[in-house]
């Protein structure tokens, strides 16, 4: 029986040599299938956004945001997307009246908490708002 066995295995092996044999785990390279590249795998091309087609969004800011009366104050509206012309709103929050600058600078006379509050419009109908937060200290 040992004879056998060893007569198999040395056939298998010669047969393997002249045909050129893998291991059963590997593939031959000609029958494997690419990997998908890191291109096939992205969003396709038409759902990148174009200008106009992203969510208007705006985000207040200010500096400084407190210190003593008289307290002068720039107001910065950062706004992105939304499509078209923008409308911009500043209520400084004082009984001041409004702005329609995106940036504007404004004068606080009296000590208080005063919260300026920027809205934006687009001509599509979309809006944002955002607020900060003034605190005018007693001198």
């Amino acid at each position: 029986m040992r004879f056998s066995l060893w007569t198999t295995v040395a056939t298998s092996i010669a047969l393997c040599l002249v045909t050129g044999c893998t291991r059963p785990e590997e593939k031959p390279a000609a029958t494997a299938s690419p990997k998908p590249s890191p291109v096939a795998l992205q969003a396709p091309a038409a759902a990148e956004a174009d200008d106009g087609d992203e969510i208007l969004m705006v985000w207040a800011e200010a500096e400084p945001d407190e210190g003593p009366p008289p307290l002068s104050v720039q107001l910065k509206a950062d706004i992105s997307g939304g499509a078209g012309e923008r409308k911009v709103k500043w209520d400084f929050g004082d009984g001041s009246p409004a702005s329609s600058e995106v940036n504007p600078t404004h004068r606080y006379e009296k000590a208080g908490t005063f919260r300026a509050s920027v809205e934006v419009s687009d001509n599509s109908g979309d809006s944002d708002s955002d607020y900060v937060d003034i605190e005018v200290g007693s001198e």
